[in-house]
């Protein structure tokens, strides 16, 4: 009898369905609402939540805190549940119940009774419920445990001594915050498997097995694909005796290795009866000797982002892999090779994802606060499951136990004897992967480490010889890198990395502010979002930027040009071998990011990537300002990491005015820095001052483009024929000493340059006569005027942590005809200014000429303020004018019109 092709095809549908029943587990997913209720007391029960409870539907995977606006800053007990169905089900299948995470403590019931119980907010767990489910619908509910920050905390666990990363900066995340799911398994099936390959294509297989040990399953059958999905191993491993594990040795043949341009994933099948597991690899080796690091025996230049992974919506929980992949790859396109995921558990799909673009990943414990006995042996066995959980991944290349000495004191013996045995244990645990003992800054140190890192913040261009002063310690190899105490194991051999730096640059604002906006970092007022349109209409920034994003944008361009100079100090040193910026994206307050909050490039993000490449040209003046007709110099290196032979290659240049050159280049040896011969140009005769850019690109023997780059000198025309306004400098504090060559000065001139503001001078001042006072450490405001000088080394006023922006007006004298731009740049890196004017209120910020701010818009200040004193007018600068007066055409140009523009005798 001919059967119906279409009863064949249903055949074949059903046959597909039972073939796939058993190798494959099936999986009901609990993502979805669930009801869930607040036990502020703690006081319900598995037998009385139900009644009880105030219930309400919650999203999993989401934490309270991300969907509640009342629980924002809740930690406590809650309760969670829900009914699934299950599926068929044959008495020799078991049924596991599952949660990639859940924040922090969980009590897991079915059908009212106990299933287990789970400590720790960041990994895995899962618990055999077969003897708890009934057919059809059944119950889950979860009771869960986020303890409180207090040193009592809740039901015995404090939030200080438990991993918790920098959710006490941003918020927290609490309860079921990842994804959940209830999976039927055979009798016996496969747990995990862990693969370690070398580049030589051996490769070690090492599973676990779950279930019914006495299950007559021999062998587990390993067919490995490679990148084209072709078969390249077909191989059994014996089930151990116990009928536990399995463990396999064999050889690929010429593998294809995993690296950033080509990061091969080999794909492994693992059947066991019927069970049957999945999992990816990659063949790569990462190494830290000789003082350099190596991918697959290659030295590498590292080029990270500090990665918090954190979501503007979901706050700790990833919104999906499209999501990372597109982060991942504008990471790729800015340059970045690395990613350094900060003192958090990423999701699986993170290294996923990074595996198969191509990028490092970093990551850390999650930090406690306190060390105790019971917060290191949590952070460890944290550790353990990282390591468990994402065993396979290529992508992941460096581990760190302490982060800046968060959790842990390193002046008490105990604790420095923990971290030396913890890196030990580690580096046992984690082989084929580099170890970080503590991420180092300013006061603490290292012990023993694969790797020897160092934090610093500064900003530029204000301290910029101070960040300098920083990369050529840190690249000195300092013994203050390591413990003083006598007890550190330093080879020396460590490659040094400068493993955190970063400037703030403000994001674009969407309509609706996202509800974070109110929130700050603990009591700092610089970081606090909120009012920042109001403030930015109260101090009368529309004036010079139009609107708020205009503002953002135009800080966004000074963020990149801070960053282009400390990423090309840091290539000028070949003892660093890599660096990690402050950070990849921006989260809520905190502003540093290449991306912002919603993953919308910056001004940096999109100009970055010529400098974030394994051969930079690193341009540097010999100075930024020259007088029209001078010879600006430029010195020349090239930082070489690439295996490109630069053999036989050139650097072209060229400049405004047609100016352009070629210099020979003949560097061999990789993971150098090679100094060119220094540039000479001529700056023209310019009327007015010019920004003069010089962009650089390096080509191959063959004129293929290697690298490219470009620096600004700043070019300002001779003042010397100016004519100067008769001026009379009264010089208190002995300071102003060269300004006493300048044209016009006279002991009875009608413009009074001062640095005090005495009795003398305020008379003078009620009687008409103008008054410009270059304010320094000495100079007394009289307190009529309720005006305060502030130094810049006061709190937050360095701008290192949260940035300053020094604003101008370019519409205005004194800056309308030698501004480049609405922020001085490094244009006034001489004269930057190391004192501020505070107190003046906010509707006479329109007599605020230049002035700063920190963070969001916080501590305004002013650098040149004029006012009213009677009849007189009296201008107020805190720029170095005078000091550099004879030094840099900056200085000089805005003392000649700051002289001019006081004389003008207009009232205000």
């Amino acid at each position: 009898m001919k059967i119906p092709g279409t009863v064949l095809l249903l055949l074949a549908a059903i046959l597909s369905i039972i073939l796939n029943r058993n190798t494959m587990a099936q999986q009901v997913s609990l993502d979805g609402m669930w009801n869930f209720a607040v036990d502020t007391a703690g006081s319900f029960t598995i037998d009385n939540v139900k009644l009880q409870a105030k219930w309400r539907e919650a999203k999993v995977p989401l934490s309270w805190q991300a969907q509640f606006s009342d629980l924002r800053d809740y930690q406590g007990v809650a309760w969670y549940s829900r009914t699934f169905k299950l599926p068929v089900v044959d008495k020799t299948e078991q049924v596991i119940l599952h949660f990639d995470a859940v924040d922090y403590m969980a009590e897991v019931f079915v059908n009212g009774k106990a299933a287990g119980r789970h400590e720790g907010g960041y990994t895995p767990f899962e618990f055999d419920v077969t003897p708890l489910v009934t057919k059809g619908k059944n119950n889950v509910t979860l009771r869960v445990m986020d303890p409180a920050g207090t040193e009592k905390g809740t039901e015995g666990v404090s939030y200080w001594n438990i991993p918790h990363g920098k959710q006490s900066w941003y918020v927290q995340t609490s309860g079921i915050w990842r994804t959940a799911y209830v999976e039927v398994k055979p009798e016996q099936y496969i747990s995990y498997v862990h693969i370690t390959p070398s580049n030589d294509g051996s490769i070690v297989i090492e599973g676990m097995l779950e279930g019914n040990s006495s299950k007559n399953n021999k062998n587990v059958e390993i067919i490995v694909k490679g990148p084209g999905n072709k078969s390249v191993l077909k191989a059994s491993a014996p089930v151990a005796g116990d009928g536990r594990s399995f463990r396999y040795e064999g050889k690929i043949q010429n593998p294809g290795l995993w690296s950033f341009e080509h990061p091969n994933l080999y794909s492994a099948d693992f059947v066991l009866g019927k069970s049957k597991v999945t999992e990816r690899f990659g063949f790569r080796t990462i190494e830290a000797k000789d003082k350099m690091m190596f991918l697959n025996g290659k030295p590498f230049y590292l080029m990270a982002a500090l990665d918090q992974d954190f979501y503007p919506e979901t706050v700790y929980s990833t919104p999906s892999e499209e999501y990372i992949r597109d982060e991942m790859l504008k990471a790729k396109k800015m340059g970045l090779n690395t990613l350094r995921c900060h003192i958090k558990v990423p999701d699986t799909r993170y290294l996923k994802v990074a595996d198969e673009v191509g990028l490092l990943v970093w990551y850390e414990i999650p930090n406690w606060d306190v060390f105790t006995t019971d917060a290191a042996k949590r952070g460890e066995e944290t550790l353990s499951l990282m390591l468990k959980r994402d065993w396979n991944h290529p992508s992941l290349v460096i581990l760190s136990i302490i982060n800046e000495s968060w959790g842990i004191d390193l002046q008490k013996e105990d604790q420095r004897q923990w971290l030396k045995s913890a890196f030990n244990r580690t580096k046992e645990m984690a082989k084929g992967r580099l170890v970080v003992d503590n991420s180092a800054c300013y006061g603490n140190f290292h012990l023993k480490t694969d790797i020897n890192d160092y934090h610093t913040y500064y900003s530029i261009p204000d301290n910029r010889l101070k960040f300098d002063e920083t990369v050529k310690s840190v690249a000195d190899r300092p013994d203050w890198l390591f413990s003083k105490f006598g007890d550190a194991e330093e080879t020396k051999q460590e490659p040094l990395l400068l493993s955190e730096f970063g400037n703030w640059g403000l994001p674009e604002l969407p309509d609706k502010l996202p509800w974070w906006f109110s929130r700050r970092f603990g009591d700092i007022e610089v970081s606090m979002p909120e009012g920042v349109h109001k403030r930015f209409n109260d101090y009368n920034f529309a004036e010079t930027f139009g609107n708020y994003n205009s503002l953002a944008s135009e800080s966004q361009k000074a963020q990149f040009m801070a960053l282009k100079y400390e990423i090309e100090e840091i290539r000028l040193h070949p003892e660093l071998q890599g660096y990690v910026i402050t950070e990849f994206t921006d989260i809520n307050w905190e502003s540093n990011g290449l991306l912002d909050m919603w993953r919308n490039m910056k001004y940096s993000a999109k100009n970055i990537s010529d400098i974030q490449q394994q051969d930079v040209i690193i341009p540097r003046p010999e100075k930024y300002t020259y007088w029209a007709g001078e010879n600006p110099s430029v010195k020349l290196y090239i930082s070489h990491y690439s295996s490109q032979d630069l053999k036989g290659a050139k650097l072209n240049w060229k400049a405004n005015g047609n100016q352009k050159g070629s210099l020979p280049v003949d560097i061999g040896s990789s993971a150098s820095v090679t100094e060119m011969p220094l540039i000479q140009l001529k700056a023209s005769n310019v009327k007015k001052p010019e920004k003069m850019r010089v962009e650089f690109e390096l080509v191959d023997k063959n004129g293929k483009p290697c690298a490219k780059n470009f620096t600004e000198i700043f070019v300002y025309p001779s003042i010397e024929n100016a004519q100067y306004p008769e001026i009379t400098v009264m010089d208190q504090h002995e300071n102003l000493s060269h300004l006493k060559e300048v044209k016009g000065n006279t002991s009875n001139g009608n413009l009074i340059i001062t640095n005090t503001l005495d009795e003398n001078i305020l008379s003078k001042l009620e009687s008409g006569s103008p008054v410009l006072c270059l304010v320094d450490t000495l100079t007394k405001i009289p307190d009529s005027m309720k005006l305060k000088v502030i130094s810049r080394k006061s709190e937050w006023y360095d701008g290192n942590w949260a940035s300053n922006f020094n604003w101008i007006r370019p519409e205005r004298a004194p800056f309308k005809d030698i501004s480049f731009g609405k922020y001085l740049g490094f244009e006034s890196t001489y004269s930057t200014p190391q004192l501020v004017i505070s107190g003046i209120e906010p509707q006479n910020f329109k007599n605020v000429l230049s002035g700063m701010y920190i963070g969001w818009l916080h501590l305004n200040s002013a650098f040149i303020y004029e006012t009213n004193v009677g009849k007189g007018k009296l201008v107020l600068c805190t720029l170095p004018v005078a000091e550099n007066y004879n030094k840099d055409p900056f200085s000089k140009t805005l003392f000649y019109n700051l002289a001019r523009y006081t004389a003008n005798t207009h009232q205000l």
